[in-house]
Parts: C-alpha cells; structure tokens; sequence
C-alpha cells in the first residue's frame, strides 16, 4: 500500500484550486461565493453540486459524494489513492520523491524492477521481429491471425531457447544477478547457477493500470513432433507459464489488457471478461476494445473493486469446459457479492473467445454477447445438469445454491424477483424460500455502520448537537480542546462524528484545514459527512453558546439513557426482589444530574459546564 507523507500531500494541494481543476471537467456557475454545477456522478436536472474555493471541497446534496481535489479526481478517473496523488502531482508539476513506498516495496527497488522488465521486453520483441530463429514464433502467431500492429502494441515477444539468453543481455546492461532474480525472470539452479525463466517461448509483457510492465506471461512452442500452428506443450511442461509474484506484480491485482481498454469499458459502461493472451489481444485487434483477460487466475476482491471504478456492468466469457465454467461461477459470487451486475455468455463447444472471434467475426460475438444469460439464469442451467430437479433431494440442493448467491444482492427488489423466479422454476412455495435464506449467514458488513446496537439506541440521541459541535471545532480550532475537556469521544452517539472527534482530539491542528482532516482519514463516508456539514448554508452566529447548548444536549441525553436503562433494570428487579436499592441510589443521583444540565439550558448552573 502506497502512503505518502502530510507534507507530500501539503504540498500537491498547495499548488491546487479545487474550482480550477474541476471546471478542466465541465463548468462551474459561481453562486455567492461558491461554484454550482450538475453533479457528474449521478444524474440530475437541478444543480447540486457544490464546490468551496474558500475551504477547497466540494460536496453533492443529491448523491452525498464529497471532499477534496483528491476526492473528485479519484472519483472522476476512477483511480486508486496512490494513483490519484500521483495524477494530481504531476498535473501541478511537483515530483514525488524516491522515498515513497509503492505497494510496499521502496520505490528506488520498484523503479530498478519496472527498468529491467523494459528492457527484457524489448529484448524478447526484438528477438521475434528481427531474428531469423524466430521464423516459427512468427509463422505461429500468423496462423493464430495477430497481426504486425498488434504485435507491436502488446509489445509480443519471443524467448531463445537458450538457458541464459536473457541473464546474459541483462549483466551487460549493468543489471546484477540479484535484481534479475527479484524481477522473476530468472531461476537459480541447484549449483547456483542463473538460468532464464522463459526459454522456447512467446512472451506476452504484463502492463499494470499505468502501462508500465510489471511481468510476463509465455507461450511454449512445440518442438518437432508436430506443426508449430498446432504448438502442444511438451510432455511435463505447461502450455503457459506467468511470472511469479514480486515486488511490483501480484496476480491478484492485474488484469491483462486493462491498460489498453480502461478508457473504452468506462465509455462502453460494460466489461467483457475472458481468460487468456490470445482471447483478449484478437476481439481486441477486431475492434471489441471494452475487454480484459483474467490470466487464468481466480478472481479476486482486488480485481471486482478495480473493475468497479470503471463499470457496473460485467459479462463473462469464459471456455465451456468444466474448468471454465466452475472458474465462471465462483467470479459470479465476488462480483455480485460487490453489487455488479453480471452476465455470462456461452460459446459454442470446442470454441474460446480466440477461436469463435477468427471463425464468425465480430458481429457474431456482439450477438453472443447481447444473448449472455444472467446470473441466475446461468447457475440455475449448471445446477440442473448436476442434480435431479424433479426430486425433492435434488431441490433442496439446487435451492440451497442459488439463495447462496441471492443472499449476497443488494437490491432488495432484485432479490425479490429471483426469489419469486426460483420458487415457480422448482416448485417451492416463496415462504419456504424465505425461511432458508434467512438462515444463510453473510460476512459482509457496510464498514461506516455499527456492527451492533447496545440497549442505549432505545433512546433517540439529538445527533444535531453533535454535528454543530463537529462544525464548529472545523470553523474554530480553539474550540477543539475545550470540546475535548468537556465529553469524551465515547459520548458522541453519531459512529462518524465520533470517528472524526477522536481524530481532532488525537491530532495537532495549529491551523485546521478541512482537506487536512480528509486526507489523514481518507474513508470516503467521513468525506461526505464532513463536506455536508461545513456546505451547509447555516452561520453560527453566537458560538460560545452554540458550545454550552451542545455540551448540555449531548450530555443530558447521555444522562436520559442511563436512566432508561435503569429503569429497566429496577423493574426487572422489583420482579425479583435482588439489588433494588442500589439500583435505585443510582437512578436518583442520575435524576440530580440531569436537572443540573436543564438548569443550564436555561441559564443556570453555567458553571457546570
């Protein structure tokens, strides 16, 4: 995980105004003094959305998106953080020095390992277009239809069949043995003896989001047994090997191709998904430009959430195998699981995206694409191949799979409809339906929302005071240390407020910036709630008493719900007849104190406070 220092972040935002860098985007109307606009990020015919050039944030009324430059350009590129302060860095010119982590590995390692995958990239591309031995390599990729401009594109490559062709262009680049092996491209041997790790092979170069080269991926040739165009792998070998994991390649974290057709899926609105090199780079070069490849890895969360920042809409492709199917229907649960909409196409047997894409064309594809099954389509046809429908047995495993995947869609409405479906398809009452998808677990969570409620959210807290106190320690730092004199953390009943308080009260604000608060947190829910309160058309006029009226509500609300709590208690032991008169001490010394706090609100007992 990339993090970058106060300062770094100081200084990007310094050399920013937040009103010029969105009207890049679209126009901004100034109103009094701030901008208005029609919020991007939904739809809408009455401007909402907001931006503050005196306090650098903006915040949407209608959708609840709030926060900084770093805020709108995260959601407007759809980038990562990391990604995001590096954009922005470099719009405004300032460099980020070596010291900053990259995915955990120190940058000037991150910079050595993306130097020396360039250079064997262009090492295996220069072997396949320019070198008489690689007449095979090239006639197999002929055959298969990649043309010279794709080749070019995607950088293909080709490895010798020698043990240390590679290593030996590497060492006289200056490049030692040690780095060759942290890049993953070379293995040491029992003698301890470098030998490459692609040798006899086609090379496909993994480009991570930013286009730089971040692994390899080979395709072995065949040797003399048969054709080239036909290229089986050798007895004991893999047809594909991939670089192993290093400091700056996880599998979990790349897709293949998703560099070339970010910019298209995010225009498109819709992701098709396949498997392999060859089954992205051909739809590709035919003009299916909305596609990556999974490289025959499992999906992962890492993968469903990049996807996400550029579309909703997901169709699945993938070889009609078994692999290919079982491999289909576990990305089906993640990615629903992460609220996309999800599809799966089924091509013809003896066919991969590759294959049917050179056979039937484009056209044909789209079409394949267009007739794709939903989710609940597609698992319901497997599962009626494994299991008898017609017996009750069968039934209830058939049933118990799909309120698996049921269980995990959001939209209420949407599960509804698939619970209505899945009981006239088998035949089962919606009632029992319901009665054993509420005995599936889920493990899922909304992080911003607390995981329980305690017997003190009987009461309603007046959440307003607690807002106007955050407000008001924003609008006035000295407010902060007499906010943390008078209640603790803990007595903020609002789970954001409460999050943001500790957070004023843990850190030196001198000088409080809301964008300084933002980004230490960095959790957009505390953006949008902080954006929202310090957006809001309301002046507090009188502060000091805006400051005693707060305490004294929050405090005597507190107060309220002890009291309630034991009162339940005293009733519970009345019935009983166990512990009643200490309960009762502790209701009437309670009862005292909250008189104390009315007596404030009217202007007495001030002192108190």
């Amino acid at each position: 995980m990339t993090r970058f220092s106060e300062q770094v972040l100081g200084e990007i935002l310094e050399r920013c105004d937040i009103v010029e860098t969105i009207s890049q985007y679209f126009p901004l109307k100034k109103v009094g003094r701030n901008f208005k606009a029609c919020c991007p990020f939904h739809h809408e015919k009455t401007p909402s959305f907001i931006v503050s050039p005196e306090k650098q944030i903006f915040h949407c009324f209608g959708c609840g998106a709030g926060g900084d430059v770093f805020g709108f350009v995260m959601k407007q590129e759809r980038l990562s953080f990391p990604e995001t302060v590096r954009f922005v860095a470099k719009k405004v010119g300032f460099e980020i020095k070596d010291e900053e982590k990259k995915d955990g590995a120190p940058a000037a390692i991150a910079t050595l390992l993306f130097k020396i995958n360039e250079l064997a990239s262009w090492y295996f591309h220069r072997n396949l277009t320019d070198e008489s031995w690689s007449r095979d390599a090239r006639e197999y990729l002929m055959s298969r239809k990649v043309d010279k401009e794709s080749i070019a594109e995607f950088r293909i490559g080709f490895a010798s069949q020698q043990w240390d062709g590679l290593i030996n262009y590497l060492r006289s680049r200056g490049i030692q043995d040690d780095l060759i092996l942290k890049a993953g491209l070379a293995i040491k041997g029992g003698q301890g003896r470098l030998y490459d790790r692609f040798r006899n092979r086609i090379i496909f170069p993994i480009f991570n989001l930013q286009g730089k080269i971040v692994g390899f991926g080979g395709r072995i040739m065949a040797k003399d047994t048969e054709s080239v165009v036909a290229g089986p792998a050798p007895e004991g070998q893999p047809k594909y090997i991939n670089s192993p994991e290093t400091e700056i390649y996880k599998k979990s974290r790349n897709l293949y191709g998703f560099n070339f057709s970010k910019d298209n899926i995010r225009r498109e609105d819709h992701v098709v998904i396949v498997e392999g090199y060859l089954d992205f780079i051909i739809p590709f070069q035919c003009g299916l430009t909305n596609i990556v490849a999974s490289l025959g890895t499992a999906f992962t969360l890492e993968h469903t959430r990049l996807l996400r920042r550029y579309t909703q809409n997901i169709i699945i492709v993938f070889d009609p195998d078994v692999a290919g199917q079982d491999a289909a229907l576990r990305s089906l649960d993640l990615l629903v699981e992460e609220g996309l909409n999800v599809t799966v196409a089924e091509l013809k047997a003896g066919f991969d995206p590759d294959t049917f894409m050179r056979k039937f064309g484009k056209g044909a594809f789209i079409v394949l694409l267009e007739s794709a099954k939903s989710l609940f389509d597609y698992k319901l046809s497997r599962l009626f191949l494994k299991y008898n429908k017609d017996k009750p047995e069968g039934k209830a495993v058939i049933a118990n799979e799909m309120l698996m995947i049921i269980k995990k869609i959001k939209n209420a409405i949407l599960r509804a409809a698939y619970i209505k479906k899945l009981s006239d398809t088998l035949s089962i009452p919606e009632e029992a339906l319901l009665i054993e998808l509420q005995k599936i677990k889920t493990q899922t969570f909304t992080r911003s929302e607390p995981k329980g409620e305690s017997p003190l959210c009987s009461f309603k807290i007046s959440k307003i005071a607690e807002q106007m106190l955050i407000s008001l320690m924003f609008e006035d730092g000295t407010f902060i240390e007499r906010v943390k004199k008078s209640i603790s953390c803990e007595e903020f009943s609002d789970p954001l407020a409460q999050k943001i308080a500790r957070h004023l009260f843990d850190n030196d604000f001198s000088d409080i910036k809301p964008v300084a608060v933002l980004n230490r947190i960095n959790d957009q829910v505390v953006s949008s709630f902080v954006t929202k309160l310090l957006m809001s058309e309301s002046v507090i006029e009188d502060k000091e008493k805006s400051f005693i009226d707060c305490i004294r509500k929050i405090k005597k609300d507190k107060i309220q719900i002890e009291l309630n709590v034991l009162k339940e208690r005293i009733d519970s032991a009345q019935k009983n007849k166990q512990g009643i008169e200490a309960l009762l001490r502790a209701y009437h010394s309670l009862k005292k104190e909250k008189i104390v706090y009315e007596k404030a609100g009217k202007g007495e007992n001030k002192e108190k406070l």
